[in-house]
């Protein structure tokens, strides 16, 4: 039976690709921000922001979901920050929103 000799190669190539794997997860994670993430949580900025739609859901008090519609995207439409949406709506489930549902606003 041979001597055993470790290849180096194979064990440096083993430290690289798991130092390369370690930095890819920190990078995934830090950059899959739920919500804002910026730490605004006046509002005023993101009322530049508010569509044509979401102006008058607003008025309304209240939104209708649209096919295709998401918590995020109405967020975006209206200004008005997930949490704040799940707050008003607090038997609102984000994965099972369904098209005609109403959304309170305010």
């Amino acid at each position: 039976m041979p001597d055993y000799k470790p290849n180096q190669f194979v064990r440096a190539f083993a430290v690289m690709a798991l130092i390369a794997a370690f930095i890819l997860v920190v990078v995934v994670v830090a950059t899959s921000g739920g919500g804002s993430g910026d730490g605004d949580n006046n509002g005023g900025a993101h009322k530049a922001k508010v569509s044509k739609a979401g102006a008058l859901a607003l008025r309304k008090g209240v939104w209708i979901v649209h096919l295709g519609d998401t918590l995020g995207a109405i967020s975006v439409k209206t200004g008005i920050d997930e949490s704040t949406l799940q707050a008003l709506n607090p038997d609102l489930d984000p994965q099972t929103l369904r098209e005609g549902q109403r959304i309170a606003l305010r």
